[in-house]
């Protein structure tokens, strides 16, 4: 900065002051190119009155908000980093917040013996009705722990990125929480390390210099190789946008990798290098090729020779397996297409051009529907969607799927109208679905067909009308009534029966035995 200053004797001092400012936020403000919603976002409004609701009297609406809380998913970080946005301006008084965060953790304990701040937070929410002095500021300090739990859930580095924020929050109260995260994900945390140790907030720099040190991210060719494929992206990108020279020479291993997102995360990686890996790419392609690049070639050049090697490398054993499959998809030997195709994704799960696979599948797909086999139609065709998820036939083959899942159920006696008409909706000319249902509609009865069953009506009415005639006419025989010698014995009869009362509305065990008639 001195430098830039004898450069530009001109310049006000208050005007340098302005631009060291703005230098030294430049980094975190190039590494905030997330989505923020606004205040007023309805999305934003619904955390805040998550928040509100943590404060109730009632412990069902408590819970319900925490449970809510808990169930943010990583569609709703944009809604998340505006909230944190918004309650990063309204902050308690440094000495309320530290005496809040203490009994927080006085409150709340993992089983390891931690401090479990959201265990420690619904505690105090519990009590903080009962002080109207604290009860906002206690609000304020339980959902930032609530956020942080959330995004920690969600396990993702956009996600951890977005707690960033919090670790600031009250001039650096929250940094001990922030080191018992390292402390719990460890080696996950070496990605979030990387890009802490350029933010614009020092207590986020701070951390991030911790967490360097503790995930082992200093070591770049150990922290690299220790992680797995999922994790791999995510550490060769947060390395390369550092800047760490000693991580080139393992990134450039991985581009060749079989996994595509992370191949295209070393290549990716090797361009944010750019002329520094000069000497890099041209060891690698000595070691690919068995002799030195020219001299004149640049890092640009060196990298597609290079990759272009590894491509034709990797993609020999599969393309052969590939042309395999077309030629005897074509020759119509299907079961030997079959073996090909299973030996393709063996070896290259994610296809660069998975088109002629995935239609080799639906021909197995159409096949098994013309036999009837309709389990493994559905299969064949759920593989080729699986495949090649934007092909231009992509939803005849969807339309296939609910045209073998309808015949299924038909075939054990379930028409289903409903799933041929989803069927149509998919593939309007689809002559299947439209035959199915011209089968299966209701047809209207012929003249002579409604005479009979008019007559056949006829004649059971008639036989119904002479049976209750009868049964008018006839009467069961009375037998003579026996009646009581006197009235008194006729009361003693009453009084203590001999035999069980049929009006007694007791329940004998037989009846218990019964199931409920409801």
């Amino acid at each position: 900065m001195a430098q830039l200053h004898r450069r530009v004797p001109r310049l006000p001092y208050p005007h340098l002051i302005a631009l060291a400012v703005l230098l030294a936020a430049a980094p975190a403000a190039a590494q905030e190119g997330a989505e923020v919603l606004d205040d007023e976002a309805p999305e934003v409004q619904r955390l805040a009155s998550l928040a509100q609701q943590l404060g109730d009297e009632d412990a069902a609406r408590r819970q319900a908000a925490h449970d809510a809380f808990m169930a943010l998913e990583p569609d709703d970080l944009p809604a998340i980093r505006g909230r944190i946005q918004r309650i990063r301006r309204g902050r308690p008084p440094r000495n309320w917040a530290v005496d809040i965060m203490n009994r927080f953790r006085r409150r709340g304990r993992t089983e390891d013996g931690a401090p479990d701040l959201v265990a420690g937070a619904m505690e105090e929410l519990a009590q903080a009705h009962n002080l109207p002095n604290e009860h906002e500021r206690v609000v304020a300090m339980a959902e930032p722990a609530l956020l942080w739990r959330a995004l920690d859930r969600m396990g993702t580095l956009e996600a951890q990125r977005a707690a960033f924020p919090i670790i600031g929050f009250d001039e650096g109260l929250w940094v001990p929480e922030a080191r018992n995260w390292v402390r719990r994900r460890g080696a996950a945390m070496t990605a979030a390390a990387l890009y802490a140790r350029r933010d614009g907030d020092r207590f986020v720099r701070s951390w991030g210099r911790h967490a360097y040190e503790r995930t082992g991210a200093d070591e770049p060719g150990r922290a690299i190789p220790s992680m797995s494929p999922e994790q791999l992206p995510d550490v060769i990108g947060a390395y390369a946008e550092a800047n760490i020279q000693g991580a080139m020479r393992v990134i450039v291993s991985y581009v060749g990798h079989q996994r595509r997102s992370v191949r295209r995360a070393a290549r990716a990686a090797i361009e944010e290098y750019g002329g520094n890996s000069i000497w890099i790419l041209r060891t690698a392609y000595r070691n690919e090729v068995g002799e030195h690049p020219p001299r004149e070639w640049g890092w640009q050049h060196v990298a597609e020779a290079l990759y272009a090697r590894i491509d034709a490398r990797r993609m020999a054993p599969v393309r052969a397996a590939l042309d395999e499959g077309i030629a005897a998809r074509d020759a119509g030997d299907l079961e030997a297409m079959q073996a090909s195709f299973d030996e393709v994704l063996a070896r290259m799960p994610e296809l660069e051009e998975p088109g002629p696979v995935a239609e080799g599948y639906a021909a197995l797909g159409a096949r098994s529907m013309s036999a009837g086999d309709w389990d493994a139609a559905r299969s064949s065709y759920r593989r080729a969607v699986r495949i090649a998820p934007r092909h231009e036939s992509q939803q005849r083959w969807l339309a296939q799927i609910e045209l073998a899942r309808a015949h299924a159920r038909a075939a054990r006696g379930i028409y289903d109208r409903a799933a041929y008409r989803r069927v149509l909706e998919r593939a309007p000319e689809h002559e299947g679905a439209q035959a199915a249902l011209a089968a299966i509609r209701p047809t209207r009865a012929s003249p002579a067909t409604l005479s009979t069953r008019r007559l056949i009506f006829g004649v059971a009415a008639s036989i119904i009308l002479v049976l209750l005639g009868l049964s008018l006419l006839w009467r069961p025989r009375r037998e003579d009534a026996v009646e009581p010698a006197d009235e008194a014995f006729a009361f003693a009869r009453t009084e203590a029966p001999t035999f069980d009362d049929p009006f007694d509305d007791t329940i004998d065990e037989a009846d218990a035995t019964l199931p409920d008639a409801a």
